[in-house]
Formats: structure tokens, sequence, C-alpha cells
């Protein structure tokens, strides 16, 4: 999944003459959290959020509302505005974004081109989504867990009997945290009942769990202790 497939295009931006009072006024009708700041030659210059306006806003302990107001109307983005702006590209995968936004603790990064023109913009709302569907959970499904010898060629075997079964994987992850000699590989099916699938596996000799389980989906005759 790359970059351009789930960053929104259209960029609600201002420049760095720009006032926080505009700044702030974009952030809530646009209901969005940052503002790219661009040049007249649509230049990545820095960025700002809601919450630098907040932060930079004196105290209304000790400041009038007025008096407040006044300061944002004076005052241009350039003086609040991050420069040093953490960016993305088109072509970059969501997992490498979504790594960046994490390790510098960041809620959106502006897309730029290789002149440095902004030309979108992923939030960590775009990633949300984008694993979402990645996942496989954005449409009917259910959610298998199987515990596999961490071994060359055992996922692919569990696979190959999920196929025979005419069943279709819309999702599958393995996080990379094998405990013992086993992993866990999260496998999402494209069914509302994955018994058949279960009992094959299980067949198969494969540890697997459905967490979904609930005693109503039991057999009539099954008791539960």
């Amino acid at each position: 999944m790359y970059v351009r497939d789930n960053m929104k295009r259209a960029v609600i931006t201002v420049t760095p003459d720009d006032t926080l009072a505009t700044a702030l006024r974009l952030t809530r009708e646009h209901r969005i959290r940052h503002l790219p700041v661009v040049l007249a030659d649509g230049d990545l210059a820095g960025i700002v959020s809601d919450r630098d306006i907040r932060t930079a806003m004196p105290s209304p302990l000790t400041t009038s509302d007025a008096e407040r107001l006044t300061y944002l109307e004076r005052t241009p983005v350039a003086v609040i505005m991050s420069r040093e702006v953490i960016t993305t590209a088109e072509n970059e995968t969501v997992e490498d974004a979504a790594k960046r936004m994490f390790n510098h603790r960041i809620g959106a990064l502006p897309v730029v081109d290789p002149s440095n023109r902004v030309t979108g913009i992923l939030s960590e709302t775009d990633i949300l989504h984008a694993f979402v569907r990645l996942l496989g959970v954005s449409r009917p499904s259910s959610r298998l867990e199987l515990r596999l010898p961490d071994r060359p060629g055992v996922l692919g075997r569990a696979v190959s009997v999920l196929g025979e079964k005419g069943l279709n994987i819309v999702g599958l992850i393995v996080p990379p945290t094998p405990v013992g000699g086993m992993e866990a590989a999260v496998v999402q099916l494209e069914t509302i009942d994955p018994r058949d699938a279960m009992d094959a596996l299980e067949s198969a000799g494969f540890d697997v769990d459905w967490p979904s389980l609930s005693a109503d989906l039991r057999a009539p005759n099954e008791i539960v202790a």
C-alpha cells in the first residue's frame, strides 16, 4: 500500500504571512489538526497544528479575551510554525510513513514531490483507515489465529489447506514475535462462519483459535463447562 493511494490531495494550507486567527479558523471549519505552510510558488515552508496555536496563545488566567483575540489576529503563522518538517512522498509505502510518524511522535506528514511542492497530506486517521483495509476487516469476514512452528513452509501449507476448501483469504498478518519456537498467524477469511476452515486446519495438524466463537455458535449438543 502506497501513500499516494491513501493521502488526501485536497490540502488546506496557509502561508507564513497568514494570521493565527486564519489558521485556527481553517482547522475548525475543515475539522483538521494540521496545516502545511506553503510559499507563493507552492513550496513547503513549515507546518502548524491546532495544538501549536493553542500553546502559543496567552493564558486566559492572565489575559482578557479581547487581548487573546488581538494576539491571534496580529500574529503571523511564521512566528510559531515548525520549520523542520518531516515529510513523505507519494511512492513511499504506508508502513514506512507510519513508522516515521511513530518515531517522531507526529500526527501528520505533508506529501511533497521532488521539488518540495505539497501534493497531499497523510494523517494518522488515513494510516488507520489504510491498516483496516490491509487487515481485511472492512468487509464481512472472520478472524482465525494459527499457532505455527517458526520454520519455512509451514504457513504456506496452512494457506494451501484453506485454498483447497475454496476459502478466500482477505488478510494475513504474522507478527514478528515468535515465542518458544512458535509464531502466531492472523488470518482473515471471507466468511462469517469459519468452522469448516477450522476443521480442515485442525485435521491437517494445525492449532487454530477463533476469537469470535461464542456459546450461541457452538453445536447444540455441546456442553460448555
